[in-house]
């Protein structure tokens, strides 16, 4: 598998979890700071609601 079909497959995976709404996909591959503080790349994170977000939720329902 060369490289091209190696990131094409990832970006599809990437994609996916995206529309699913399970997981909190942030891509940051420009940063407009010149200083390099901030992280490049992608960066895939779990959305779970927190127990405030819960509790609001089922409160107001």
């Amino acid at each position: 598998m060369n490289i091209k079909e190696k990131i094409t497959e990832t970006a599809e995976k990437v994609y996916d979890l995206a529309r699913e709404g399970k997981y909190d996909v942030k891509i940051n591959l420009f940063s407009k700071k010149k200083t390099h503080d901030q992280t490049k790349g992608i960066q895939v994170v779990s959305a779970r609601d927190t127990a405030h977000t819960k509790k609001w939720r089922a409160k107001n329902r």
